[in-house]
C-alpha cells in the first residue's frame, strides 16, 4: 500500500484487494440477499397491482356515481312534477276528507239543535200550562172571594168540622 500523504500513484496492488473485497460483498449480498430481495419486489408488486385494481374499482364507482346524479339532476323537472302532483292529490284527498268531516260535525249540530228545540217547546208549553193553571186558581179564588158571603164562609167551616169529626 502506498502512503496516503506523499503523493505517490496507487499501484496495482493497491486497486486489486478493494475491487476484490468488493467483489466478495456484491457476491455475499447476491447469495444471501437474492431472495429477499425477490419476495420484497414480488410483494411490492402484488401491492402496486391491488392498489391499481383499487383504484381502477374506485374510478368505476366514481364514474357511475357521476352517471347517476347526471341522471337524477336530468329527472329533476319530471320529479318536480310527480311531486308537485303528489301534493296536490294529497291537498285534493285532505280537503274532501275535512268536508265530509265538516258535513258530519254539522249533521251532528243540527240533531243537537233540534233535540234542544224540542226539549225547550217541551219546557215553554209546561211553563205555559203552569202560568195558565196558576192563573185560573188566581182568577178562581178572586171570584170566589168576591161571590162567597159571610154565612157562607160559616157554613163551610160548620161542614168542614162535621165531616172531619167523625172520622178523627
Amino acid at each position: 500500500m502506498s502512503e496516503s500523504g506523499t503523493g505517490l500513484p496507487p499501484t496495482a496492488g493497491d486497486l486489486v484487494w478493494p475491487a476484490l473485497n468488493f467483489v466478495l460483498f456484491v457476491a455475499l449480498l447476491v447469495r444471501f440477499l437474492r431472495e429477499p430481495i425477490r419476495e420484497y419486489f414480488r410483494a411490492r408488486g402484488e401491492r402496486l397491482g391491488r392498489a391499481l385494481e383499487a383504484g381502477a374499482q374506485a374510478r368505476a364507482e366514481a364514474e357511475a356515481l357521476r352517471a347517476q346524479l347526471a341522471r337524477d339532476i336530468a329527472d329533476l323537472p319530471a320529479l318536480r312534477e310527480r311531486l308537485r302532483a303528489d301534493l296536490l292529490a294529497t291537498a285534493a284527498q285532505e280537503r274532501e276528507d275535512l268536508l265530509e268531516r265538516a258535513r258530519r260535525a254539522a249533521e251532528h249540530i243540527k240533531s243537537d239543535a233540534a233535540l234542544v228545540a224540542e226539549q225547550e217547546l217541551v219546557a215553554a208549553l209546561q211553563a205555559v200550562r203552569t202560568d195558565v193553571i196558576d192563573e185560573a186558581v188566581r182568577q178562581a179564588t178572586t171570584l170566589l172571594r168576591h161571590a162567597l158571603r159571610p154565612d157562607d164562609q160559616e157554613r163551610f167551616v160548620h161542614e168542614f168540622v162535621s165531616r172531619a169529626g167523625p172520622s178523627a
